[in-house]
């Protein structure tokens, strides 16, 4: 499912609730959704979704690689990744 098709269920949800929401209004809220998950994670504090799960920055340490095509050793530093752990409620429904 891309961006168009999740603005598009969630406003039929939102319609079918009986709210009068307009689709621009719909994907304001969304964006304004994702901006305040973005910048809560570039802050380094974690994002909890009750029946979704969490999302949160770990540090991942700097490692060594290879470089196939130079033939060498690489340096990779350390940066932050987000990880996502899932709720239980949602590991419960993926194992059924």
């Amino acid at each position: 499912m891309d961006r168009k098709e999740l603005l598009e269920r969630v406003y039929r949800r939102i319609r079918a609730e009986g709210l009068d929401w307009s689709r621009a209004e719909v994907r304001a809220a969304f964006e304004t959704f994702l901006e305040i998950v973005e910048e809560t994670l570039v802050s380094g504090e974690t994002v909890g979704l009750p029946g979704l799960g969490t999302f949160e920055v770990r540090e991942a340490p700097p490692r060594k690689a290879y470089d196939f095509q130079k033939k060498e050793v690489i340096e990779i530093p350390a940066r932050r990744k987000v990880f996502f752990r899932p709720s239980r409620k949602l590991k419960g429904l993926l194992r059924d």
